[in-house]
């Protein structure tokens, strides 16, 4: 089953008009760097991983299998679909990357809202940073709602940096649903979301 992430579409859309900004606003101050572009300058190289067979260990999850099934897309490590009477998506993406000694790979998650501050109407409800820890180099989740195809979207993101040696991953887990879907589902997508991490 091949799909396409609107999330995605919309992030890219909110990354051409901050392009078209910077332009036109030579007197603007400094703009916030995202988290891929920062990611991309830090890096000696990065690659979005597709195939979990190539992952050294495995993304784990809280997810009700009840609720959610999984589906394929190009470039996911995951996806996962609502069902049972609900709307919604989960969307896992890798990106394995290498980098010299010195890095403060920590420091990718100071651009870890930004994208999804650039979203039409973006209202920001949570942000939490987890601080590096004998696992991480750090994790983020950030919440909020934005507006799209005339509906209000409930988005919850997280962002986890891990390091081993020179080489590194950026678990970047991302899940949409209709605002309409109501509090208790938003709540239980943000807590998966939120439980995403690389077990290695």
């Amino acid at each position: 089953m091949e799909m396409t992430s609107d999330f995605d579409s919309r992030l890219a859309t909110a990354a051409a008009r901050r392009a078209d900004a910077r332009r036109t606003a030579h007197s603007s101050p400094p703009r916030e760097v995202p988290i891929l572009e920062r990611l991309g300058r830090m890096a000696i190289s990065a690659h979005r991983v597709a195939d979990e067979r190539s992952v050294c260990g495995e993304i784990l999850m809280d997810v009700d299998r009840e609720i959610w099934r999984p589906a394929r897309a190009p470039g996911y490590l995951d996806l996962l679909i609502a069902d049972h009477g609900h709307e919604g998506t989960i969307a896992v993406v890798l990106t394995r990357f290498v980098v010299d000694g010195g890095a403060d790979v920590a420091g990718l998650l100071d651009h870890a809202c930004v994208e999804a501050r650039d979203l039409p109407e973006w209202d920001e409800q949570e942000v939490t940073r987890a601080a590096a820890d004998f696992r991480t180099e750090g994790a983020s989740l950030q919440t909020g709602t934005y507006v799209g195809d005339g509906e209000t979207w409930f988005c919850a993101i997280r962002y986890a940096a891990y390091r081993r040696g020179n080489v590194g991953y950026l678990l970047h887990v991302t899940g949409t649903a209709p605002a309409r879907e109501g509090a208790e589902f938003r709540r239980a997508i943000a807590a998966t979301i939120g439980s995403a991490r690389l077990d290695d």
